[in-house]
C-alpha cells in the first residue's frame, strides 16, 4: 500500500530540510523529541545532517496515550532539569508535529510550570536561564485552524512551525518504529500505553522512506546515524525511575 504520494514527500522533505537548518544555527544544548511521534523525524534529520548531535536528543514520554500523563511528565522534566542543569544558560529546543498544536503546548506549559515549581524560594533562577522553545512539523488541521495556545507561543517568539502539505509519519505504525508496552484500556475504550519501550520495529515502508530520505538529500543512508534501542531507552528510564 502507497504510504504517500511523491508531492506530500517532497513537501515533507523540504520542510525537514528547514528544520534542519534551523537547528544548525540555533545549536541547542538539548533536543526534545516527544517520544510516540518524533523518533522518524529524528532519523530524518541525521539523515539530512551527517553531523546531527544526537547526544542531545532526549525523549520525553509526552503524550496523551499514557495513563497519568501529567504526573509522568512531571517525573520526568524534574529530573531531567535536576540532572543537568549546572547554573549556566540551557537551551532547548523540542521537534515535535504540529497539527491543533494542543500537545506541543501542553508540553511548554508542562516544563513552565516545573521551572516555576523548582523556582520556588530561588529568584526565578531556572526560569531566566533554561530557555525552552517549540520547532513544529506542521500540517493544517481539518478545521484549518490551530488552537489558541499554540498561536499565542508562536506570536511571543516561542513557537516555530514549518508548515508541509502533509505530515506523512503521523499516526503511521508503518512509518514509525516505536512499539511501547501496553498498558489499559481507558474508559472510552481507547488503547493505553506504558513510558517503557517494547520494541523498535523497522518495517519496509519505513526503511523504504529512509531511503527515499536519502536518494532525495544525496546521502548514503549506510552513513546515517538512526537510532538505536539503548538511546530511547536510557533517555526514558534516567528520568522516569
Amino acid at each position: 500500500m502507497e504510504q504517500y504520494t511523491n508531492e506530500e514527500f517532497e513537501s515533507f522533505m523540504a520542510s525537514m530540510k528547514k528544520v534542519s537548518d534551523i537547528l544548525r544555527s540555533k545549536k541547542p544544548d538539548y533536543i526534545f523529541a516527544p517520544i510516540t511521534g518524533s523518533i522518524p523525524l529524528i532519523d530524518i534529520l541525521s539523515i539530512i545532517d551527517r553531523h546531527f548531535p544526537m547526544e542531545t536528543v532526549e525523549y520525553p514520554p509526552n503524550s496523551s496515550r499514557f495513563i497519568q500523563r501529567e504526573e509522568i511528565m512531571e517525573n520526568w522534566l524534574s529530573k531531567f532539569v535536576k540532572h543537568n542543569y549546572s547554573g549556566n544558560k540551557m537551551s532547548i529546543v523540542c521537534i515535535d508535529e504540529v497539527i491543533s498544536g494542543s500537545s506541543a503546548s501542553k508540553g511548554f506549559q508542562e516544563f513552565a510550570n516545573i521551572l516555576y515549581n523548582l523556582d520556588v524560594g530561588k529568584n526565578h533562577q531556572y526560569e531566566k536561564k533554561i530557555n525552552y522553545e517549540i520547532l513544529g512539523i506542521g500540517e493544517m488541521p481539518r478545521s484549518g485552524k490551530r488552537n489558541h495556545s499554540i498561536q499565542s507561543l508562536i506570536q511571543k517568539n516561542k513557537a516555530k512551525v514549518i508548515e508541509t502539505k502533509r505530515i506523512i509519519t503521523s499516526d503511521n505504525p508503518n512509518l514509525n518504529p516505536l512499539r511501547l508496552k501496553l498498558g489499559e484500556i481507558n474508559r472510552q475504550g481507547r488503547q493505553t500505553y506504558l513510558p517503557e519501550l517494547g520494541a523498535l520495529v523497522y518495517t519496509s515502508d519505513y526503511i523504504s522512506l529512509l531511503q527515499n530520505a536519502a536518494n532525495y538529500f544525496g546521502v548514503d543512508l549506510d552513513n546515517a546515524h538512526l537510532i538505536n534501542v539503548s538511546k530511547i531507552k536510557n533517555s526514558l528510564e534516567k528520568y522516569l525511575i
